[in-house]
Order: structure tokens, then sequence, then C-alpha cells
């Protein structure tokens, strides 16, 4: 890791840290080891971050001051920044790290008191007009660490001081989403057997296992536990859920999962086992401990898998081109995700419920 200025010394009296970082459900989920240990260290301080808006449960359920940045339109978005900009000139700050790197973040960055600056991101999204006092550069699709680690490393090398050890990505349920999951288990009659959760989308169609090979998967789950299963996905994604299911079979108890993250997490709780590809609610299941199996093609799970978890098995099968963001895979039929079959995610949920059993949590 290099910067573009020598960093303080640690400091250990109670501090002001501000944080930017308004991307994906994803992204920040993987903060919340970062917050946990800031909090360990600095129990005495506050912290401050800007996420997007529905974005925000790890931060809000971690009781930890923010804004969600509205971004779906102009008018929001001018709203938003007026907000933010009115929250830091009342709020001075020790340390305020942008980890966004976007025009906005720059603008925001500018305008902030802080006796420290910290940017992070693409090293060619830098620039010497920046408003930093220090610079972190990072490849995110090749790291080479693993982006918690990078994380970390970026407020160590400001300063701060970070204990070592497993990083921890839990963070409380909302008590309204694990009502509403009871309930809604109780009604399907799916609150005696053991659940698998199956997420088949995803931001890009490129990081999708195909929808009959968790057809096919959810088949041999329901016959090998008797379980049920629910198929995760957006409002927008009926299409791909119905292409999945149409491949379960008659005798398999299914139903569609499509609500808030928040209720998608208190789901996940009461479940057996997650299979999905790599996005969020692969970070909710790998927050809330149980057996999973995560799914990597166009993505390194060195840089983006559930880091530090005994729980999860991923599978990934190395070709020469990944990571990759194409707009036309030239593969076909051998690209990286269809090199995953049905049969090794078998062996892997076999392992899983080998030493974990499959019963209901």
């Amino acid at each position: 890791m290099t910067n573009t200025s020598s960093a303080p010394e640690p400091v250990s009296r109670p501090l002001k840290i501000g944080i930017y970082k308004t991307r994906y459900a994803g992204d920040v989920l993987l903060l919340v080891p970062l917050l946990h240990k800031l909090r360990l260290s600095y129990p005495e301080s506050s912290l401050f971050l800007v996420v997007n808006e529905g974005t925000e449960d790890p931060v809000r359920l971690l009781g930890i001051p923010h804004i969600p940045f509205q971004n779906r339109d102009m008018l929001r978005k001018s709203k938003s920044v007026r907000e933010i900009l009115g929250r830091i000139r009342l709020e001075p700050f020790d340390y305020w790290f942008d980890l966004t790197l976007s025009d906005r973040s720059r603008y925001i960055s500018r305008r902030v008191a802080s006796r420290r600056k910290i940017g992070a991101g693409w090293e060619s999204d830098h620039s010497g007009s920046d408003p930093y006092d220090l610079f972190f550069p990072f490849d995110y699709d090749r790291g080479p660490e693993h982006i918690v680690s990078f994380h970390e490393n970026v407020f160590r090398s400001a300063g701060l001081a970070l204990p070592a050890g497993t990083p921890d990505f839990t963070f409380p349920l909302e008590p309204e989403a694990r009502d509403h999951a009871g309930d809604y288990l109780e009604s399907l009659r799916f609150h005696d057997a053991p659940i698998l959760v199956l997420h088949p989308g995803g931001r890009h169609w490129f990081k999708r296992w195909p929808p009959d090979r968790f057809g096919r998967f959810a088949n041999w789950w329901g016959h090998k536990t008797g379980g049920v299963i629910f198929l995760a996905g957006t409002n927008s994604e009926d299409t791909l859920l119905d292409s999945v299911g149409a491949a379960i079979g008659p005798k398999i108890r299914w139903a569609k999962l499509q609500g808030s993250l928040s209720f998608l997490r208190a789901i996940l709780a009461r479940s057996s086992l997650f299979i999905g590809n790599d996005s969020a609610p692969m970070h909710l299941a790998r927050s809330v401990g149980i057996p999973g199996i995560a799914l990597f093609g166009s993505t390194l799970p060195s840089v983006w898998g559930p880091l530090g978890s005994d729980r999860f098995r991923t599978l990934y099968k190395s070709v020469e081109c990944s990571p990759c963001r194409h707009v036309g895979c030239t593969l076909g039929e051998e690209n990286c995700l269809r090199e995953i079959s049905v049969d090794d995610a078998v062996r892997a949920a076999s392992d899983l419920i080998n030493r974990f059993g499959s019963a209901g949590r």
C-alpha cells in the first residue's frame, strides 16, 4: 500500500471519524468489521457515515449516526448534499475517509473541516487536485488483499490503531423484520422444516450461476432433508425466480422471497443453508452465521468472498480471463460460472450438513 504523505502517529484520545461510502449494499456490509474494530479501539469516539439510501441498515442497527444519501433523482441528490454540508459544518472531524472517490465525494471532502482527509480507491481515479492528505490505491478486481483487510490497513496507515483478529460481520436484527419473518414462515407452514435460501440474482448476468442449476440443487435439498426452499430476489426479478421455480419438482415446497434486505436477513437467521452468487444476500447470510455456499466467477473470492468463516464454502473455477468486467463473454457454455456443476454444490452442501446439521435454526 502506498500513500501521498506520511501517516501521523497513532492517537488514543476521543476522536471524531467520518466515513463516506456511497456504494452498494454489499459494500456497506463489508464495512461492518471495520466499524466494530473502531468502536473497540476508540469506545469514547464518535463515528459518522454517509451511505446510499437503502444500504444503511447495518449502520443504523449498530446505532451509528449517519446520513442516507438519496440518489434516485437530482432533486433528492441536491437535498442530500445540502444535508451533508449542514452536518459537517457543525461537526469538525479528526479524520475524514472518502472510500467512494467520486466527483460528489470529492466535493464534500473539500468542504469538510478535518485534521486529516484520506482517500482510497482506484489509482486511475486519483489526481493531484484531490483534497486528500493521504491516498491509498486499490485494485477492486485483483486486490491483492481482501477488501475488508484493505479498509483496515487504510485506517491503520492513517494513524488509527485497530486490533487484529477475525472480522466480526454481525449486527442486530431489525425487531419488526424478525417478527414479520416469524409470521410469514408460519403462514406458509415453513416454520417446522429446514430452510434453504437460494439467491440466483446479481447485479450483472455474468455473475449469475445458471437458473436451472439452482432448481436442481433445490430438488436435491428437498429430497435430502425434507426441507423447504425460498427463492430470494427483487421485485424486478420475477422472471428469473420463475425460471428457477420451473426446475423444482412438484413435491418440493418452495416460495418466492421478495422484500427488504432486513426481512431477507430475518428469514436467513432462521434458515439452515444459503447458496447464492457474489452479491449482498451472500454477505447477509454470512452476517447471521448460517452455513452457506458462495458462487464466484468473474470476481475473485480472495477480494470479495465470505472472509473468515468456517461455515461458508466458496466455489470458484479459476479461468484465465477471471476477473473480468466483460460486455460479452467469448467462452459461451464454458464460461466461469458454468464450470461450477450441481455436483460441486451438492458436495459442498453435504460437507456443511455433516459438520453443522440440516435442522432449522
